[in-house]
């Protein structure tokens, strides 16, 4: 089912605590291991509301439902961060009041949240330092340039 709404602003990631699965210890520079402000600049640039329509897509919360959801403020309650640890992006869903459906909208918050993961590790975040050095030489090699693959 379609779910056919306004693409909401994306969460603000600024003046949060350590996410609950990351103990706070192994935040080895504080805040700034968890590269949010980097992820909100990914937000603004795209990445959220590529994100948010291809969810709006594939959902299978109804507008009712979805307007719970709004209600209480849970998109903008989820977290997305850099998990400094397993070197990866990691998302949590809020709490979600109990109800008839709230097994259902945690389950599509979840979708929500892995989609906008696999939207920024595809388009956007490129934080793995091997990678980076690799995808740099691709960009400024000329179109005429052989690739790798062409030299062997």
């Amino acid at each position: 089912m379609v779910l056919d709404v306004e693409t909401p602003g994306s969460p603000d990631l600024t003046n949060r605590g350590t996410p609950s699965e990351l103990d706070a210890s192994e935040v080895i520079e504080g805040e700034s291991d968890l590269r949010r402000g980097e992820l909100e600049g990914f937000f603004r640039d795209g990445a959220w509301s590529e994100a948010f329509n291809e969810w709006a897509e594939y959902t299978d919360l109804s507008e009712s439902e979805y307007e719970l959801v709004r209600e209480e403020g849970l998109i903008e309650q989820m977290d997305f961060y850099w998990d400094p640890v397993t070197e990866s992006l990691q998302f949590e869903v809020p709490v979600v009041p109990e109800g008839d459906v709230a097994s259902k909208i945690r389950t599509e918050l979840t979708d929500l949240g892995q989609t906008v993961v696999e939207m920024l590790e595809d388009g956007y975040v490129d934080w793995n330092e091997k990678n980076h050095s690799e995808m740099v030489w691709s960009e400024e090699k000329s179109s005429e340039e052989p690739t790798m693959s062409d030299r062997d």
